[in-house]
């Protein structure tokens, strides 16, 4: 992602916060190469109870796999995402925001260079009207590259071959609430195609350049529900190329509280991420480590079934 010239949903400065204390969880590293490491906190956060986890997965490591999977119509567990997958499977995380009425991703997947699901449009009914409007966002996405990089962009898919384009801001609503025409090179400034091989989409944008820069109004990710403390699937990278998943575990009262995007963006600057992302939470967070949960599912049924999952394996 460049650098923008686009006003933050919120900046936060790092001072006045004590930063959160993890430690090694060895329940959850045996059986993990050198080159992954998991980290636990029931720390405090803000005054608050909290729980969470984070993996550090080195990027440079050769024998890190990355990969997506997709339900194909149908939702799986990140357990059952688990047990389908053969080879040396270490992690299996929950990805993209979906539809429950369908089944389908509503964020870019994409796996081996190949689009298996694009971002999808939002239908809102119109401020001004009765009818109903089809907005098109840019959310935010994390790829990783063949070269063992990784980005976060704000990304959309054009065409009828549904091509990848990274854009240098959020794209989705004019200042009168009405809905930009879908992105093109034509309408969208300073396009470029974005060729991870393989990424997941969320949104909104946590981190650019090292701090905390949430695009969530402009991303459509707005509304206090979805802002304030919830459990959270994180996102992000190191200058040094180190992948960090954060799972934040939420709505167990008097135990874990879950965590804002103000907060999650904090944490995240607080682990040395350049950018970060947020991904689907809720229910449907969920980190899988070498057969184990590692934070409470906020569903009473445990790990909530998802269409599409992030995995990450290690060479034999």
């Amino acid at each position: 992602m460049k650098k923008l010239f686009v006003l933050c949903f919120a900046f936060i400065s790092l001072s006045g916060f004590a930063q959160v204390k993890w430690q090694p969880s060895p329940e959850h590293q045996a059986g993990l190469p050198a080159s992954v490491k998991v980290f636990f906190t029931a720390d405090s956060l803000d005054g608050k109870p909290f729980r969470a986890y984070y993996l550090e997965a080195d990027l440079k490591d050769p024998k890190l796999e990355i990969l997506t999977r997709i339900g194909n119509g149908k939702r799986y567990t990140p357990k059952q995402y688990y047990e389908q997958e053969t080879g040396n499977v270490l992690a299996v995380v929950n990805t993209t925001f979906f539809s429950f009425a369908d089944n389908s991703n509503l964020n870019l997947v994409i796996n081996n260079g190949k689009v298996l699901a694009p971002q999808a449009p939002v239908r809102r009914k119109n401020p001004n009207g009765p009818d109903t409007l089809t907005y098109y966002p840019t959310t935010g996405a994390i790829g990783f590259f063949r070269n063992r990089t990784a980005d976060v962009a704000w990304a959309y898919n054009v065409g009828k071959k549904k091509k990848t384009m990274e854009l240098t801001a959020p794209y989705a609503v004019r200042a009168n609430g009405q809905p930009n025409p879908a992105p093109s090179r034509r309408t969208a400034r300073n396009m470029k195609r974005w060729k991870p091989r393989v990424a997941v989409g969320g949104g909104p944008v946590l981190v650019q350049d090292g701090k905390a820069h949430i695009t969530a109004e402009e991303e459509m990710r707005g509304g206090a529900s979805f802002i304030g403390p919830n459990p959270r699937t994180v996102m992000g990278y190191t200058p040094d190329q180190k992948l960090i998943i954060l799972m934040v575990e939420g709505r167990n009262k008097g135990v874990a509280e879950g965590a804002s995007l103000e907060q999650l963006a904090r944490l995240m600057v607080e682990l040395g991420c350049r950018e970060a992302l947020n991904l689907d939470g809720g229910g449907s967070s969920a980190l899988y480590v070498k057969g184990k949960d590692t934070i409470k599912p906020s569903d009473k049924e445990g790990q909530r079934p998802v269409p599409a999952v992030l995995v990450l394996k290690y060479k034999e």
